[in-house]
C-alpha cells in the first residue's frame, strides 16, 4: 500500500501557488458573482476561471459536506507531481493530496463515507483517498495484473459500492474484454467482474432505484443494460451515434444523455427501451455530458471545439455555448447552488516529443470554469 498525504511544505508551498487564480484575457467572461444560484431565468454565463496545478487535469468531483471540489491533477507528461487538487466552491485554492506516487485520473465520490476512488490507469489500480484526512487507505487491484485499462468510477452511495470500467476490445472479444470491476466499499476489494455488452467501454451510469448500470460502448456505438442484482445484460440499444463516450440518467424522467465524441452530439435515449427521443448537435469532441434536475439543464463537455453547450432539458433548446478553456473534459455540479464546475485540459507536448522540449505556454488550459445557469 502506498501512503498517501496532505502536501509536504516544500509541496504544499507549490500546492498554495498551485491553483494561482485568475482567468486569462480570453477566458474572462465575468458576470456577477452574488448573482442568485438558483435563478434560471437569465442566460448561462461564466463566472471566472481559475489555473490548476500541477496540472493535466482529468475527473472533477463535488464534496457536499464542505463544498469542496476535488480535481484529478496528474501534472506535465514526464514529471511526477500527481495531486488531487481542491478548490473551494468560488474556486479559492486548498490543501491538495499528494497522489503522485499513483496519480489518479478518473474519480468516484462517496459523500457519505468521504471515499473518493480514482482509477490509477498506469498501474491498473483503484487507489481509495479518505479526503478527511488525506490519506490512501486502500489501492485495489486485479490480483497481480497491472494491465487493466481502469477508467471511470460509478459510485451507489446507498449500497456502498463503486463501479469501475474497465476498457476493453470490441464486443465479445474474449482476449480483450470490457469489464466492470464491483468494488465493495466496506473492504475495498473487487467483489466481482462483470463483462460488459459493450465494445470500447468507457462510460457508466448508475440507475440507483432499479439498481441498473448503463455503460457506452465507444466502438460498438451503443448503450448496455447491465442488471446488477444478477450481473447480466439486459440489453444492448444503438445510439444513432458514432463514439458515444459518457453518459448520465436523469432518474425522475427516466432519460439518459449520451454525449459522442465522433458525431459531436447529444443523444437524448428512453432508459425504459432504447428510444431515441432527440438529437441535439453540440460541438466537436463531445466527450462528457452532466445533469442538472433543479434546472432541469444538461450540459455537454465538447473537447476539441473548446466550449461547454448547455440544453434546456424541457424542450432540448440549446441556451448556450460557452467557450471554457482549451479541451474541456469533465463535468461537476453544486446541487445545492446549482454552480457548475468545468475541467479544461491544456495543450501538451506529443508522446514522441524530444526530451528538453519546452511544454506549450497554455494560459486557457489546465483551468476549472465555473458556470451559473
Amino acid at each position: 500500500m502506498t501512503a498517501v498525504r496532505f502536501a509536504a511544505p516544500a509541496l504544499a508551498c507549490a500546492a498554495a501557488a498551485l491553483l494561482a487564480s485568475v482567468a486569462a484575457p480570453a477566458l474572462a467572461h465575468t458576470a456577477a458573482a452574488s448573482q442568485p444560484a438558483a435563478a434560471a431565468a437569465s442566460a448561462p454565463s461564466i463566472v471566472k476561471s481559475v489555473k490548476v496545478e500541477p496540472g493535466g487535469l482529468y475527473e472533477i468531483v463535488f464534496n457536499p459536506a464542505d463544498s469542496n471540489i476535488l480535481i484529478a491533477a496528474v501534472g506535465p507528461r514526464g514529471e511526477t507531481r500527481g495531486a488531487v487538487a481542491r478548490l473551494s466552491a468560488d474556486l479559492t485554492p486548498g490543501q491538495s493530496i499528494d497522489v503522485s506516487a499513483n496519480p489518479l485520473y478518473g474519480l468516484g465520490f462517496n459523500s457519505r463515507t468521504q471515499m473518493l476512488y480514482g482509477t490509477a490507469t498506469r498501474s491498473g489500480s483503484i487507489g481509495v483517498v479518505d479526503v478527511r484526512t488525506g490519506r490512501l487507505v486502500a489501492t485495489i487491484k486485479d490480483g497481480d495484473d497491472d494491465s487493466a485499462h481502469v477508467r471511470e468510477v460509478i459510485v451507489d452511495e446507498g449500497r456502498n459500492k463503486a463501479y469501475v470500467t474497465v476498457v476493453g476490445g470490441e464486443a465479445n472479444d474474449a482476449s480483450r474484454p470490457n469489464q466492470i470491476w464491483v468494488v465493495d466499499g466496506a473492504t475495498n476489494t473487487i467483489e466481482r467482474k462483470i463483462d460488459a455488452p459493450v465494445g470500447g467501454l468507457t462510460g457508466a451510469a448508475l440507475d440507483a432505484r432499479n439498481n441498473r448500470l448503463f455503460v457506452t460502448g465507444m466502438s460498438s456505438n451503443t448503450v448496455g443494460v447491465i442488471d446488477l442484482a444478477t450481473g447480466q445484460s439486459v440489453g444492448t440499444w444503438p445510439t444513432g451515434s458514432d463514439k458515444p463516450t459518457n453518459l448520465v440518467l436523469d432518474a425522475r424522467a427516466n432519460r439518459l444523455f449520451i454525449a459522442s465524441q465522433g458525431t459531436g452530439d447529444l443523444t437524448v435515449m428512453n432508459a425504459a427501451d432504447g428510444a431515441v427521443i432527440r438529437k441535439v448537435a453540440t460541438g466537436e469532441g463531445a466527450l462528457s455530458v452532466a445533469y442538472n434536475p433543479g434546472v432541469d439543464q444538461v450540459y455537454v463537455a465538447n473537447r476539441q471545439a473548446g466550449t461547454v453547450t448547455v440544453v434546456n432539458g424541457a424542450d432540448y433548446a440549446v441556451l448556450a455555448n460557452l467557450q471554457t478553456g482549451t479541451f474541456p473534459q469533465t463535468i461537476a455540479i453544486d446541487p445545492a447552488t446549482n454552480a457548475v464546475y468545468v475541467t479544461n485540459k491544456a495543450r501538451g507536448l506529443p508522446r514522441n516529443a524530444p526530451a528538453g522540449t519546452p511544454v506549450p505556454v497554455d494560459p486557457a488550459g489546465d483551468t476549472v470554469t465555473l458556470i451559473r445557469p
